[in-house]
């Protein structure tokens, strides 16, 4: 039962992390002036949130951790799904507006 509970967890996980990650002034992407993510970062956002939700991801992610830690990663599947996780988060906080002009 615990590990249905974690599993359902994790997959909420990923829409709440996505939540957290998003800035208002995506809205503004048009494809015509404003083609990504990127350019509207650069340009519209001045008070960055950032720093704290992804704090509150990282408290969101302690009981995985500690469910890997109790079955000291035997689950394959389930620990695949964590380093999901941690990549999709990463990508959504960091990569995806630090690597613009890559």
């Amino acid at each position: 039962m615990k590990k249905i509970i974690i599993l359902f967890y994790c997959i909420i996980l990923f829409p709440v992390i996505y939540i957290l990650s998003s800035f208002k002034e995506e809205s503004f992407i048009d494809g015509n002036e404003i083609k990504n993510a990127c350019m509207a970062y650069k340009v519209f956002v001045v008070d960055d949130i950032r720093d704290f939700t992804v704090t509150l991801t990282l408290i969101l992610l302690i009981p995985v951790f500690f469910y890997l830690k109790k079955t000291k990663f035997r689950d394959a599947k389930f620990t695949l799904l964590i380093i999901a996780l941690l990549l999709y988060s990463l990508w959504r906080f960091y990569i995806r507006l630090n690597f613009c002009h890559i």
